[in-house]
């Protein structure tokens, strides 16, 4: 670890109300208010199934915002408009963009918007829950009555806008109040496993955009004495880098992705993995696929688990000809460092920034959302487009988050755009 470094995060957190930063394990929030790397061999390329109706649109897009569905597709009565593979169109309130998704597994669905709205699926209709006054990107629950929202507004000029941290709690689901936990960093990513099990994703706004390293928190549950209860974790110090994402099957199985600037025109992914060590605790790992000599990464690198032995990277790198990867990771054990290899895709506008969001119920029955409206999912033998769009239009929306509690109840969300996989 840096001096210079350790200096720049104790500068950030100083901006934040942090009340101590050290290479302790517990630097602590103050009050507010209210590379070993495994290199593998590319995978052969698997299939794509062509025989979507999607396919035949590829090559049509331009903008990524497509034209109002045609007014003479029979309306269900409950806002739903459903293709023949049962993707349903519900409704978006003032053609907000929708930014991230979290479903109870009980029937109710969360969302955040670019307009800063948190909306709340009541099963016919998205239902507003909070205005947050700031750009929302991202939303996690560790049940359905608590929950936790942030986002930020991107720098603009000389003006950086305060980010925001919101917890709700409530009786129930349609009763939900929200509490700012802070206003002093913006919220990228939010991902848990219990009530006092959680982590966030946060950065201080910057006028130059993902050139300054951000930091991982972690909430352990409310603070005594006051404070937020959110303490900077020691990957911040171990392993910095600019963070995108977190998420994770357990408390022994946490990943964090981003980037990190190796030279003035070169970004490359970073990936960290926490995992046991085998006498109890738990240690932060680089485990990462091996760059390619075309692997700068400008847009945010994601993943997702389906179990602790098996991991999947979108956006890590790309190729000379822009094509954006898939990575697969495999562990013989949940400790035991991953083996990678890649898939890519032939057909379809793939650019680096063409993946946005990822969900899997299980390693034969994973799926991919992008630009454009594409929805890919993979069977466990080829990937194959979905058909999402009405009346022989093709769907031209960029889908920005996709959940699931099975595979016949899957939500994709994007601009203006809201789709809901349901059993025909």
């Amino acid at each position: 670890m840096s001096a210079r470094w350790h200096l720049r995060l104790a500068a950030v957190a100083a901006s934040i109300g942090i009340g101590a930063v050290a290479c302790s394990d517990r630097s602590v929030i103050g009050v507010i208010d209210s590379e070993d790397e495994d290199a593998a061999a590319p995978a052969p390329t698997p299939g794509e199934d062509a025989s979507s109706s999607e396919l035949a649109d590829a090559g049509s897009v331009d903008s990524g915002i497509g034209d109002d569905l045609d007014a003479d597709v029979e309306d269900s009565g409950t806002g739903k408009r459903c293709t023949d593979e049962g993707w349903c169109h519900v409704v978006v309130p003032d053609d907000q963009t929708l930014r991230a998704l979290w479903g109870d597994g009980q029937g109710t669905v969360w969302t955040v918007s670019d307009e800063g709205n948190i909306l709340r699926s009541n099963g016919t209709a998205w239902v507003q829950s909070h205005s947050a006054g700031v750009p929302l990107h991202t939303i996690w629950g560790s049940g359905p009555t608590d929950l936790w929202a942030g986002g930020g507004a991107t720098p603009s000029g000389n003006t950086i806008e305060p980010g925001v941290l919101l917890h709700g709690t409530g009786p129930n689901p349609s009763s939900i109040t929200w509490t700012k936990v802070t206003t002093d960093v913006t919220i990228r990513s939010i991902w848990g496993t219990s009530a006092t099990d959680v982590y966030a994703v946060a950065s201080v706004p910057h006028r130059v955009e993902n050139t300054d390293p951000s930091y991982l928190l972690h909430y352990a549950g409310p603070a005594t004495g006051g404070g937020s209860g959110f303490t900077v974790d020691p990957l911040s110090l171990e392993l910095p880098a600019h963070f995108d994402r977190v998420w994770g099957t357990s408390e022994d199985d946490i990943w964090v992705s981003g980037r990190v600037r190796v030279s003035p025109t070169t970004i490359q992914g970073k990936v960290a993995h926490r995992v046991p060590t085998g006498d109890g605790g738990t240690i932060w790992r680089a485990d990462q696929p091996a760059h390619t000599p075309f692997s700068e990464t400008k847009n945010d690198t994601f993943g997702f688990s389906v179990s602790p032995a098996q991991a999947y990277l979108v956006g890590f790198t790309s190729d000379v000809n822009v094509t954006s990867y898939l990575h697969v990771g495999v562990s013989d054990d949940a400790g035991a460092p991953f083996t990678w290899t890649r898939m890519s895709f032939a057909t379809g506008p793939i650019t680096p920034n063409g993946l946005t969001a990822a969900w899997a119920a299980s390693p034969s029955e994973i799926w991919l959302a992008g630009q454009f409206g594409r929805l890919r999912r993979w069977n466990g033998q080829t990937w194959r487009l979905a058909a999402v769009s009405l009346d022989g239009r093709p769907v031209q929306k960029a889908i920005h988050a996709i959940w699931g509690s099975g595979p016949d109840d899957i939500w994709a969300v994007g601009a203006g755009i809201a789709l809901h996989k349901v059993t025909q």
